[in-house]
């Protein structure tokens, strides 16, 4: 009498399944072993769900001795996946009626589905480069190591405040928004708590009617007189925070203040020139924060327009315009669309020398007897480069002056605040010993100036200069046993400005990080929580044929992943990818002489155009992001 419940309560009766591990990365091998049931089975079907239930991988297994394995690649959102188990036979009546609601035969009216065994694994991204080059590899791990050591927390009543402190502050228990806001392009991989700090500056502005540069531990604000960059910064802040969260409301909630701001510094005569239709500030040594003489309280008395600050603006424009149209306000994002287009044209009519950006020019008289300060080739052209001020020819210009420079002068890195700095005899920081021309904001070296420069270098078929670069940041990391310095001298020894200089110089880091992910790597977000990815890669330009890379924000789910693999011999790149996001805009830099015969993906040819970047060739082409994709660019010589 108990012989026959027995029959249908075995394993033997269910089959089994099981998987090689339990956890897995984005385009890992899974391999799935299958036991058919003791009567004995030929074949079975797998099929497998991400953590959204997206079925992205089926397969009909044939067995031999009741017994099978079959792989996959691992891929989809991450989370829970299922793996599920059915045979072609389960039509035991009392087998059907214990067999879960899945996929199979449908069993009735509902077209309900059945599998008889089920299995999980974890998918999990983290964020990664692993080429097999230590100095590539070892990149994130350093700088997130490093950066951390800078996060501070303000516990005020309403919340956590987060930020990133600045590495070279007299006082260490303030938020500077510049500082900070510059180390969110590396710290959003790792931070889990971004909100805070931008509505703690934001509480503050409604509160005051300006953007605070600071916020104290016991609340207080403070707004640096001489620079008029806080406006563009904070929407570089919110747009940045939206970027990753993804949330369209929280965006939308900020817009009004946002413009407020943009509207209050076109309102104000000391930070705005109504002729030139462009944003002033005081004469200071590009986007630092002292005026000429030391003084970081004057702004009324030298007035320039700097080309640091056009940029930012010009962005600032760009990003109000997305974000409205994000919010369904698309009147308003084509007026901002409109504004940062004639913005840009204005900064380029003005600060365009023909070779470069100029530093500024003067809104107020000032003279500098036996220097010639348009001759200044000033940090703000990098930023001019990477915020789009600038068009690709004047990129081009810009990174030869640089590189012209830098085998003039033989500093140790392209990288100067200015150069030349003002002479000493000018006597303008008399109190200053690290104001000396070729010191901190008056000549020195900042390394985010050099990574900036990196960006500029790989967008614009600048590739092997580029890299060049990037040795020369990671070659001072293992030689410096990774220590990252706010400033150095030109001849590459550290700089020292005050008694709490760190060597960890988030400001810096944030930004080589970002342009090794971004420009070799490749991966950049086009989209909230990366539901569209621009894809670059410019591995072939490196000797790294073989790379994985993925990159996910801490704050939720949001990643992609890629592997590339070169043959060279067969003139053949193969690109394996997932995501959690959309869609793929691809952008691939082929190697010298290939020329491109044909692309193809899981469903067969791929429409595709090739681009021509100075003398490095790349092919474009558009792809879903939908479970595992693969695509491969079969070449001929060129």
């Amino acid at each position: 009498m108990t012989q026959e419940p027995r029959q249908v309560a075995t394993i033997g009766a269910y089959g089994d399944l099981a998987l090689d591990r339990d956890e897995y990365q984005p385009l890992d091998t899974v391999t799935v072993t299958i036991v058919g049931r003791d009567k004995g089975d030929d074949h079975a079907f797998i099929r497998v769900e991400d953590a959204a239930l997206n079925v992205y991988f089926e397969s009909k297994i044939k067995l031999k001795d009741n017994r099978a394995s079959v792989c996959f690649i691992a891929a989809g959102q991450l989370g829970t996946h299922w793996v599920y188990l059915r045979f072609a036979d389960d039509d035991s009546a009392q087998l059907q009626r214990y067999c879960a609601p899945n996929f199979g035969q449908p069993d009735d009216a509902r077209g309900v589905h059945r599998h008889v065994r089920y299995a999980n694994f974890i998918l999990d991204a983290d964020n990664a480069i692993r080429s097999g080059d230590p100095q590539f590899d070892s990149l994130y791990d350093i700088t997130r190591r490093r950066m951390s050591l800078n996060r501070r927390v303000f516990n005020f009543d309403s919340g956590p405040m987060a930020y990133y402190c600045s590495a070279d502050t007299f006082a260490t228990s303030n938020a500077w928004l510049r500082d900070w806001i510059y180390q969110v392009p590396a710290a959003r991989f790792w931070e889990r708590e971004l909100l805070g700090g931008i509505e703690q500056f934001a509480g503050a502005c409604q509160r005051d009617g300006a953007f605070p540069d600071m916020v104290n531990k016991d609340g207080s604000t403070y707004r640096q007189p001489v620079e008029s960059d806080a406006e563009y910064v904070a929407v570089l802040a919110v747009w940045q925070v939206w970027r990753v969260i993804g949330d369209d409301a929280w965006a939308a909630d900020k817009l009004p203040m946002l413009e407020e701001m943009l509207n209050n510094v076109c309102d104000d005569p000391l930070r705005y020139d109504a002729e030139q239709q462009l944003v002033t500030r005081a004469h200071t040594c590009d986007t630092w924060d002292f005026e000429i003489g030391g003084d970081d309280q004057l702004i009324d008395e030298h007035r320039v327009i700097a080309t640091c600050d056009q940029s930012g603006y010009y962005r600032a424009y760009a990003m109000m315009a997305e974000m409205c149209g994000a919010a369904g306000e698309d009147d308003k994002a084509a007026q901002f669309q409109q504004q940062a287009a004639a913005y840009r044209a204005r900064a380029n009519d003005l600060l365009w020398d023909g070779v470069k950006y100029q530093h500024h020019v003067h809104m107020t008289p000032i003279e500098h007897p036996g220097f010639d300060e348009a001759d200044q080739l000033a940090a703000g052209n990098t930023w001019a480069m990477t915020r789009g001020l600038a068009d690709h020819d004047q990129c081009v210009s810009i990174i030869n002056e640089y590189q012209r420079r830098h085998e003039l002068t033989g500093d140790a890195w392209p990288w100067w605040s200015l150069q030349p700095g003002y002479p000493d005899e000018m006597n303008y920081w008399p109190d200053f010993p690290h104001c000396t021309q070729g010191a901190y904001a008056n000549g020195g070296l900042l390394p985010y100036v050099g990574a900036e420069l990196f960006r500029a270098c790989l967008a614009s078929g600048r590739e092997a200069y580029g890299l060049q670069l990037l040795q020369q940041y990671l070659n001072l990391l293992a030689k410096d046993d990774h220590r990252v310095y706010v400033w150095y001298w030109t001849d590459g020894e550290p700089g020292m400005r005050t008694a709490n200089e760190v060597p960890r110089a988030g400001w810096g880091m944030a930004q080589w990080y970002m342009a090794m992910l971004e420009g070799v790597a490749g991966v950049t977000d086009s989209a909230p929580r990366m539901a569209r990815i621009h894809l670059s890669p410019r591995w072939t330009a490196t000797n790294r044929d073989e790379v994985y890379v993925s990159a996910r924000y801490a704050v939720n789910d949001a990643y992609f992943a890629y592997r590339i693999s070169v043959d060279r011999s067969h003139r053949q790149v193969v690109l394996e990818y997932t995501g959690s996001g959309e869609q793929l805009d691809l952008h691939v830099l082929l190697p010298q002489a290939w020329q491109v015969e044909r692309v193809v993906n899981h469903e067969g040819e791929v429409a595709f155009t090739v681009v021509d970047v100075e003398q490095s060739r790349y092919v474009d082409m558009t792809d879903r992001v939908a479970g595992y994709r693969r695509t491969v660019i079969h070449c001929g010589k060129g």
